[in-house]
């Protein structure tokens, strides 16, 4: 009895130490896992993007490109360009005239002749009667009119051998140009240029010639008209003074047609700008399609991208817009805003360098307009190719 008592209390004495070294050991092993566990990294956030629509563009002036022409471009040839590329104008500026000005410009110096003429002739038919000072009055206008009739023939002979010269020299180098190139030694471009110098010479010669005849003309039939006078001045009539006046008015009425005709051969820009290009030069005939020069309002740039039609649901004026060199011509990002949307759909003019990509794509063209820094870097690249984001959130 006193044996298993004893014995039992001893195993209970040791389950109890077993079970206290268990304990404590996983008192310990716990410790140290917690101590030793790494640290949660925290777990990163990645911002929304910004919805955007991209496009391709063109970047063009405010205004578009105005390609300056004139009525009856197919018949008319510059005479005289007086801006150059890179040249800024103000509006109604003459930037060329075209040939054929200087017989207007004497049609127009005639007409206003007349009018002083007609002018005179109502002063005259207001006198009650002919008198030796009004007699002596009509003669000295005759004699005026003589002196400037000889005064025109000597300035227009100087014109016409002066212009003779030009047409022997211009006639000469083509002979000579001829000659060289037919020995093969010069192209056919220099040849067709000293053509176009012919051709000139020619053209000035004929003009001069012209001019010539007509004032000769002109003032003859003055001439005339006042010695009819003077034969018949006689005691005036108020009907007299009545078809003077109608002279006046129709004279009046010559003239404003002669300068308005010499007006179209004035070549003047509708607003101001820069010159993007020349198309026409002296000398040659203007193009229709061309014009003379290509006209541009510089100092706002805009950008016109070309927008899928599928993607315009989600634009709307005043979005901003980022806009990037397709080929390199900037480096920067520029930045600008939605000025229109356009209204048609049509197929896209910007190529796309993917080869993949739809030549056929209908597209709506949205005016992206720049701020003021962006415009003054890019107001010599119109028409560079760019890609456009808008941001449509």
């Amino acid at each position: 009895m006193t044996f298993k008592a004893i014995a039992t209390k001893t195993n209970t004495y040791s389950l109890a130490a077993a079970a206290l070294l268990l304990a404590c050991g996983w008192g310990v092993y716990a410790v140290r896992s917690h101590l030793t566990r790494p640290a949660s990294a925290p777990v990163a956030t990645t911002p929304a993007s910004i919805p955007t629509v991209a496009a391709l563009g063109r970047i063009e002036p405010t205004s578009s490109v105005i390609k300056l022409s004139v009525a009856n471009a197919q018949d008319s040839r510059v005479n005289q360009l007086l801006v150059q590329e890179g040249d800024r104008v103000e509006v109604n500026q003459v930037i060329a005239t075209l040939q054929g000005i200087e017989k207007l410009q004497a049609e127009v110096a005639e007409a206003e002749q007349n009018v002083a003429l007609q002018q005179a002739k109502v002063a005259q038919a207001q006198t009650a009667a002919a008198t030796p000072s009004g007699r002596t009055a009509q003669q000295a206008t005759i004699r005026q009119l003589e002196a400037e009739l000889r005064a025109t023939e000597q300035q227009n002979q100087a014109a016409i051998d002066g212009a003779a010269a030009t047409l022997r020299e211009a006639q000469a180098s083509y002979d000579r140009y001829r000659q060289l190139y037919s020995r093969g030694a010069i192209s056919a471009t220099e040849l067709d240029s000293r053509q176009k110098t012919l051709d000139t010479a020619r053209a000035s010669l004929r003009d001069a010639e012209a001019q010539l005849a007509g004032d000769r003309q002109t003032l003859n039939a003055q001439i005339q008209s006042a010695t009819a006078s003077l034969n018949q001045l006689t005691e005036v009539r108020p009907v007299d003074v009545t078809v003077a006046q109608a002279e006046v008015i129709y004279a009046q009425s010559q003239a404003d047609r002669a300068r308005a005709d010499l007006e179209d051969f004035y070549v003047r820009v509708p607003v101001a700008g820069q010159i993007l290009r020349v198309n026409t030069r002296v000398g040659e005939r203007v193009n229709p399609d061309q014009g003379i020069v290509d006209l541009g309002q510089t100092e706002q740039m805009v950008v016109i991208a070309e927008v899928y039609e599928t993607d315009v649901p989600k634009l709307a004026i005043g979005q901003r817009a980022e806009i990037t060199s397709e080929n390199g011509g900037f480096t920067n990002t520029l930045r600008g805003e939605v000025e229109s949307i356009g209204l048609q759909i049509r197929k896209t003019d910007v190529l796309d360098s993917d080869p993949a990509a739809d030549s056929n794509a209908r597209v709506v063209e949205v005016k992206i307009k720049l701020n003021s820094t962006a415009s003054q870097q890019v107001a010599g690249l119109t028409y560079m190719q760019v890609r456009v984001k808008i941001q449509v959130d």
